[in-house]
């Protein structure tokens, strides 16, 4: 087995060698010193010096590099540098961005402090190199420059972190507390006899020491929330646990969610309190969503409509609500489907201006008043009342009522009945006939005192007028009355006055047998002309 014989590579690398020899002496006459000698970036070594290909540094100096150690996470050394002498020098940036190739410029300090920069743009690289006008080591000038201006950072995080009213910390991977802002040694100083955990590190026991924190595997912070029982209080503290991972463990910060707890139980408890109010409602009541599905319904719905309990709480829409109560025949019955159809769009329509409100008399004689109310964010709501009982009476006392005015039309005697106002609420066909007046003028005869009007104006004078008046405005026991009454036409009528229950006031007029025609007063001929028509 031969041995490799390096000899025949010998002159490839001597010329690899020289080459690179002669690039790098290429590169240090790009920047000779003023007093002649060469080094790596032809600066004497105690000044710092930055070489830089646009933005990107490609070579410092031992104390430039060190003077941008400690800059902020996510800074460049460019941005490093400028933050570093922006106070001192606020246009570095523009002047570093804009200086023209082949040139040098030397910038001074606004502030007059004994610093100053040299800029310079050669062959494509842009150096800067920081020196002190008196001749001081210029490293010390920076070194505290850097020190104020890294350092004021610095201690502006750590003035936030414990200013912040959220509960922040750190812990290691395994789980130690390592750090804690000043809010949440506030909460471990009230927390004091819960601080005595196993594995605790600083400063004290953990406050969370039963937080299970799932980090996502893409790095994101993940959120939970926990609670937080102090020492000698009853009522616990609720936080919100934002985690993020960090190299070597973990950061949390706690905000307090001790409003947002307090306002969700409040919203839970009202809508429970509502859901048992709505539970003991006679009314059936039904709330669709923007997306008209149903949201809420109790269990009245169910037994006025008859509807499964399993349907309704698959949400159904508008359309197949109704649909299920048409197949169940629990909605009136149209003509046909296209009207049908017609009343279901009237019907959303309405509801959502707040307007729907209608009878449906339903096949099997029950009648639902269904009246439909606009919700916030575009819900609807619709209430069902089984008024089947009141239709029905309702229509018993119409019939009642006719039937007793039929009866009243067949009594040859005039007949009126006024309440306890003295407000006319009842005549007869003879009463009409009588005082020649039609049902409009009898709408138009308020009270006693305008019928009384009527009646002197076709009669005699009489003393039994302001009788009767008496009598309608006593207030204590009435005892009934009858009188004789004198018509124009010279016929006799007894008027009778009669208390009824309700502190009601009857006025019956008996007609007898005609007499001859006696002159009517000047005041009432037209009225005679009137009655003598007849």
């Amino acid at each position: 087995m031969t041995g490799f014989d390096w000899t025949a590579y010998l002159p490839v690398a001597m010329a690899a060698l020289l080459t690179a020899g002669l690039s790098y002496m290429a590169l240090l006459r790009l920047w000779p010193d003023p007093s002649g000698r060469m080094t790596l970036a032809g600066r004497p070594p105690t000044q710092p010096v930055f070489l830089f290909d646009g933005t990107e540094l490609i070579d410092a100096t031992p104390g430039a590099t060190q003077l941008i150690t400690d800059r902020p996470d996510g800074l460049t050394e460019r941005d490093a540098l400028l933050l570093l002498l922006q106070k001192d020098f606020p246009d570095l940036a523009a002047e570093f961005d804009n200086l023209p190739a082949g040139q040098t410029q030397q910038i001074m300090p606004l502030n007059g402090t004994p610093l100053m920069v040299t800029l310079t743009h050669k062959a494509g690289l842009k150096r800067i190199i920081l020196g002190a006008q008196d001749g001081d080591d210029v490293d010390l000038h920076y070194a505290a420059l850097a020190r104020t201006a890294f350092g004021e950072e610095l201690a502006m995080l750590r003035d936030l972190s414990n200013a912040a009213p959220q509960l922040i910390w750190r812990e290691d991977n395994q789980g130690r507390l390592v750090w804690a802002n000043r809010s949440y040694l506030a909460y471990s100083d009230r927390a004091a006899e819960n601080a005595n955990i196993a594995g605790q590190v600083w400063p004290g026991g953990k406050l969370f020491a039963d937080l299970n924190v799932n980090l996502r595997d893409d790095g994101k912070a993940n959120q939970t929330r926990v609670s937080l029982r102090l020492r000698g209080e009853n009522s616990e503290h609720w936080f919100d646990v934002t985690s993020m991972p960090l190299d070597g463990g973990t950061v949390h910060f706690a905000a307090d969610a001790n409003a947002v707890v307090r306002a969700e139980n409040a919203k839970r408890e009202f809508l429970q309190t509502l859901s048992k109010t709505f539970a003991q409602l006679a009314t059936g009541l039904a709330i669709f969503d923007d997306q008209r599905k149903l949201t809420m319904f109790n269990p009245a719905l169910l037994d006025m409509t008859g509807l499964p309990f399993e349907f309704l709480s698959a949400r159904p829409t508008i359309d197949m609500l109704l649909n299920r109560m048409r197949d169940m025949r629990r909605l009136p019955e149209p003509k046909d489907y296209s009207s049908w159809r017609e009343q279901f769009s009237k019907l959303e329509a309405e509801a959502l201006e707040g307007t729907y409100c209608e009878n449906w008399d339903l096949p099997d004689g029950q009648t639902f008043r269904v009246t439909g109310r606009p919700h916030p964010d575009g819900a609807l709501a619709f209430m069902f009342e089984d008024i089947s009982a009141e239709v029905s009476l309702t229509r018993h006392f119409r019939t009642e009522i006719e039937t007793s005015q039929a009866v009243l039309d067949t009594i040859p005697d005039a007949i009126a009945v006024f309440s306890n106002a003295n407000t006319l609420v009842m005549t007869n066909d003879a009463y009409r006939a009588l005082w020649d007046i039609d049902e409009e003028e009898v709408m138009q005869t308020h009270d006693l005192r305008d019928a009384m009007t009527t009646w002197r104006d076709a009669s005699l004078p009489s003393p039994i007028w302001p009788r009767l008046e008496s009598f309608a405005a006593a207030t204590g026991l009435r005892e009934a009355f009858s009188d004789r009454v004198t018509l124009l036409d010279g016929r006799h009528a007894m008027c009778h006055a009669k208390p009824l229950s309700g502190r009601k006031t009857m006025v019956r007029f008996e007609i007898t047998k005609p007499t001859q025609r006696v002159l009517a007063p000047a005041t009432s001929r037209a009225h005679t002309a009137k009655i003598a028509k007849r």
